[in-house]
């Protein structure tokens, strides 16, 4: 990945909720729930990167930062080696076309209200871009590249199948023409022979338009499927970073080991020789005070309790965060 551009790189961000808790009393102790608390990667152009984890690890709040629906409490998101936050005003609009993001749910992210015509269009709208005749047009276009008949444009989105409509709003991503999508469990409330359609199309789509896929997933099958890199996420923090081939080969982080020992195995009579993992998620509210992974690890000890690990470079773009390779 050396000779690629970095397209997005991210430095230590942290996106924090205050919140306040309820005793037994009736006073309101206000705390703050760490839900992405210092995480730092980078994206190259043309590639998918993958973000996995349990549900509530943060994944989903790092994606909705990037296309700026969340504001970081700290740190940096570099776009183009730029901070986007720091934009200027005139330049906020370029920023909006060329990063966009196809949502989890293919219902809801879609107005009842209007056509799938219109909600194609609808960017084009805001945007200002062509006018009623050409608009159309192009939703035409994408309507077609995403396997949609054009004499579907007058349609509402409770007409559609689950799939159909994830089609509809990958249609809408790809609009204004972008560069980097986030990809927020797009195939996930999907059935499985729809998921691998949507995933192909994807694909296609990326090297057509040569698409940057930022893909946020908790399947581990669909993430080695369609991606390049992959960064694991536990309670806000990445533990580990490798290529896909490296991490499902050489897993070195004890939450990446567990989470691969417990991908299902198609065959009845195999059984499993790892114990699952133990224990419940902590509290973002309350993390523990070192290795985020400390009170489930089988291999935690003092210093995992006390001292949060550092990222460590493994060599061929294997970063680890445990104290076992320090």
């Amino acid at each position: 990945m050396a000779d690629k551009k970095i397209l997005l790189s991210v430095r230590d961000l942290k996106v924090h909720y205050p919140v306040k808790i309820h005793n037994k009393g009736f006073v309101a102790e206000k705390r703050v729930v760490r839900a992405v608390d210092g995480i730092s990667f980078d994206v190259y152009e043309g590639e998918t990167l993958g973000i996995v984890g349990e549900s509530g690890c943060g994944k989903s709040t790092t994606g909705r930062a990037i296309v700026r629906l969340n504001r970081p409490t700290s740190g940096q998101i570099l776009y183009d080696g730029k901070d986007l936050y720091a934009y200027p005003k005139g330049e906020q609009d370029r920023l909006s076309k060329e990063i966009q993001i196809i949502f989890q749910d293919p219902y809801s992210s879609l107005d009842p209200r209007f056509t799938v015509g219109r909600s194609i269009a609808e960017p084009l709208v805001v945007h200002r871009i062509g006018n009623a005749q050409e608009r159309r047009q192009r939703v035409v276009e994408l309507m077609e590249e995403v396997g949609l008949r054009e004499d579907l444009y007058g349609r509402f989105p409770h007409e559609f199948s689950g799939g159909q409509r994830q089609r509809i709003g990958v249609a809408r991503a790809l609009a204004l023409n972008p560069r980097l999508l986030v990809c927020d469990e797009p195939v996930s409330a999907l059935d499985v022979s729809i998921q691998a359609q949507i995933l192909n199309l994807m694909q296609e789509l990326q090297k057509k338009h040569n698409l940057t896929y930022l893909f946020i997933s908790h399947n581990l099958s669909v993430v080695e499927h369609v991606c390049v890199r992959i960064a694991v996420m536990y309670l806000g923090h990445i533990v580990e970073i490798a290529s896909t081939e490296e991490l499902f080969s050489h897993p070195l982080h004890p939450y990446t080991q567990a989470l691969i020992q417990a991908v299902p195995v198609p065959d009845p009579e195999r059984k499993s020789e790892h114990e699952p993992l133990g224990g419940d998620v902590p509290s973002p509210v309350n993390p523990p005070e070192g290795c985020p992974f400390c009170t489930r690890c089988p291999y935690a000890d003092d210093r995992c309790r006390k001292e949060r690990p550092q990222q460590k470079d493994m060599g061929g773009g294997h970063f680890v965060s445990c104290h076992r390779y320090e």
